[in-house]
């Protein structure tokens, strides 16, 4: 773990997992969703055609002070691993669906999606940390007349049809009144014709002076702005970017997740340990381009599932991770593969993905067709006399290699070979240890790389 001081603390977390091999069998049932069929990685898909995506996260803990933080602190990061533990635990060992879906589409035990927390950072700022706060309603043409007061009843009028209006049925503030000014707590409100009666708490006197108008505290919520992605980040899109920050309203804690390069968790010291990771493991859902689970975004979806915070049955609530449920231990294949699809299919994205290291490598046995986007390994090892055959994208990680041994071939067929960002090191021919070069691709010079129809190399 490395610490910086410098207006902040940055801290560094690294870990990426040994990958072994497999054999894929796939089975679909729906062509709505058929463009999906390549990604869903089945128990039975082995790890080079359907890789495991790493996406790296930057924690920015906003304290309200330094001396206040009330928020996590820099003692917190057994805390925050412990956090990323079980949020990885729910996308790594997924659990059956307690409700069925129409199309029976199999069960995916594996999403093959991790977290990797790349940053942490610090910062004391007391706007970015309160996301819902409670402000006094300050323009005057949203006020509503004082009509009357009943000392009796300890009650007032006001004009205008209100008693369903939320924003008073807590408590009220009188203001521009001679005597009266101050905070009320209700009691209920009753509506009296075209006016409305609201009924104020015992141990709140009100005088019978009817100058003035009410009030009301009205909510400033920030949940899913992107000020602090703005402010922290400059708008930064190489992470995730999760801001854990704070509330001076009085609420459960509560996220919001409306970007692919952040979300938003308030809170998080006010809620249990693991029910936290659930509800970041929720707003994550979303950055990665999942919706609510109550409009069924795919066909594998039940066709409704009730919304509360409830348990899990097998009639009426889901247990999906995009639900609303204490259970939230599951996705469906389509959701899976949709995650996969995007961050195989986006440029933009491809950035927030942390790449395998040297040591990680594709050994091509035996005659292989990729016909999806593939996120290459560092090394792709074509092995003598075999062929490997590109019909989509190879997605090359920064300084990886193509290796042809004797005697291999690499096939182009309407796909392309490419790295999104600095560069790759090309193709390798080490029956010759020499590199071949993109003037030779180009003009299709080596019998050991084809090109069909319109395939590309990009360097």
């Amino acid at each position: 773990m490395k610490t910086t001081k410098t207006k902040y603390i940055v801290l560094k977390f690294w870990k990426i997992s040994r990958i072994t091999l497999l054999f894929c069998y796939s089975i679909f049932a729906n062509a709505q969703d058929d463009y999906l069929k390549p990604y869903i990685p089945y128990d039975s898909c082995d790890f080079d055609s359907h890789p495991i995506i790493n996406i790296k996260l930057w924690i920015h803990i906003i304290q309200k002070s330094a001396k206040v933080p009330k928020n996590l602190t820099i003692d917190s990061s057994k805390y925050l691993n412990q956090q990323y533990y079980w949020i990885n635990s729910m996308y790594s060992n997924l659990k059956p669906p307690t409700l069925k879906n129409s199309n029976e589409i199999y069960y995916v035990k594996d999403s093959r999606i991790r977290f990797l927390i790349d940053t942490i950072t610090f910062h004391a700022d007391s706007i970015g940390w309160d996301r819902i706060k409670r402000i006094p309603e300050d323009n005057p043409n949203r006020w509503m007349k004082i009509l009357s007061i009943n000392k009796d009843s300890n009650s007032l009028e006001i004009a205008g049809i209100r008693d369903q209006f939320s924003m008073i049925k807590d408590s009220i503030l009188i203001v521009n009144s001679l005597s009266n000014n101050g905070v009320y707590k209700i009691k209920k409100l009753v509506r009296k014709g075209p006016n409305t009666l609201l009924f104020i708490k015992s141990g709140y006197s009100i005088s019978s002076d009817t100058s003035g108008y009410v009030s009301y505290y009205k909510k400033i919520d920030k949940n899913c702005h992107k000020d602090n992605w703005t402010k922290f980040t400059s708008e930064n899109k190489d992470y995730i970017h999760v801001f854990y920050t704070g509330s001076s309203a009085s609420v459960p804690t509560f996220g919001c997740g409306p970007s692919p390069y952040y979300l938003n968790i308030s809170g998080i010291i006010n809620g249990g340990g693991y029910a936290s990771a659930q509800l970041t493991a929720h707003e994550i859902g979303h950055c990665l381009g999942l919706r609510h689970t109550n409009r069924p975004q795919f066909s594998d979806l039940p066709s409704s599932d009730k919304f509360g915070w409830l348990k899990c049955n097998t009639t009426s609530v889901s247990n999906n991770i995009m639900g609303y449920n204490t259970c939230r231990n599951y996705l469906s294949p389509l959701q899976i593969a949709s995650i996969h699809y995007k961050y195989s299919n986006n440029k933009d994205l491809y950035r927030t993905i942390a790449h395998s290291d040297n040591n990680e490598k594709t050994v091509i046995k035996k005659p292989t067709v990729w016909n999806k986007n593939i996120l290459a390994k560092q090394k792709i090892l074509i092995k003598k006399n075999q062929s490997l055959t590109i019909q989509k994208q190879l997605i090359i990680p920064n300084d990886g290699v193509i290796i042809l041994e004797k005697n291999s071939q690499l096939i182009i067929d309407n796909g392309k070979v490419h790295c999104p960002n600095i560069g790759w090191n090309g193709v390798e021919n080490r029956s010759s240890k020499v590199k071949l070069f993109k003037k030779w691709c180009k003009n299709q010079k080596k019998d050991n790389i084809i090109f069909r129809n319109n395939g590309t190399i990009i360097y």
